[in-house]
């Protein structure tokens, strides 16, 4: 008699908060891993944005639940939060993807103080809080998973990022903390920096010319691979690895899922 085997997602009935959720990275991660079995929180500045990853996320079976939710705001994330906690009965997955995009490309000398204190508000101190808030619930967990994201801004230093790329670098050096003193909780902490198109940038491109629908005029660099990334497809996937206890030996690290971009001189 054959055996019966049932199929489970790598995140089956665990509850997963992923900010800045409306559209972007965000948006596939949280559509990913409600494929994959998680409970979903999301939250963004509003309940508009959230309606189609809602939509996505229940037609995978999951159950959603949408907060607003401004990351620069610490009484929005501790109501977010503890309603989230309340609603599931607990978290187990923080994704902070959640970061304001205030400023294009320029020079270094052009940068002013609001570009630095916009992205440092919202996507480290903002980054900072969400864990702060959720640790004694990743804590109780047993098993509790930290997901932040960097970027090659950083890495590499690309000209005309200097605040965004500070902040990413600044942001990898807290989750690396955070790994160390919170590993004795069973609690992994990574961040990846990804290297991927979103419908954001879809909607970009769609504005230009048809001859300039270039992601590289949109601060793509060229990968060894000979592709650029998706989202859903090349990122989500990476997400739900360190999400799920096929990671569990792994913290403290920055999965570079960019196509080999800081590989190329």
């Amino acid at each position: 008699m054959e055996k019966e085997y049932l199929t489970m997602g790598k995140l089956e009935g665990k509850v997963a908060i992923i900010t800045g959720a409306g559209r972007g990275l965000g948006k596939q991660i949280a559509i990913r891993f409600a494929e994959e079995g998680a409970k979903i929180s999301i939250c963004a500045r509003s309940l508009d944005r959230l309606a189609d990853t809602e939509e996505k996320c229940r037609q995978a079976g999951a159950e959603v639940f949408c907060c607003v939710c401004d990351v620069t705001k610490i009484s929005d994330m501790e109501a977010y939060v503890a309603a989230t906690a309340a609603h599931f009965g607990g978290i187990d997955i923080l994704y902070n993807n959640a970061m304001a995009t205030t400023c294009g490309r320029k020079p270094f000398e052009s940068h002013t103080q609001e570009d630095f204190d916009a992205f440092y508000q919202s996507g480290l101190m903002g980054s900072f809080h969400m864990m702060r808030l959720c640790f004694p619930w990743l804590k109780k967990s047993g098993h509790g998973k930290v997901i932040c994201i960097g970027s090659g801004a950083g890495v590499e230093g690309q000209d005309g990022l200097a605040a965004y790329g500070a902040i990413k670098e600044a942001t990898r050096a807290m989750a690396r903390t955070a790994a160390r003193e919170w590993g004795k909780y069973n609690i992994n902490v990574n961040t990846i920096n990804p290297g991927a198109i979103t419908d954001f940038y879809y909607e970009e491109l769609a504005q230009l010319p048809e001859e300039e629908r270039d992601p590289v005029k949109l601060g793509f660099n060229p990968t060894t691979i000979g592709r650029f990334g998706d989202a859903y497809e090349d990122i989500a996937p990476v997400a739900v690895f360190l999400a799920s206890e096929d990671s569990r030996h792994i913290t403290g690290q920055t999965i570079m899922a960019e196509g080999g971009v800081t590989m190329i001189p």
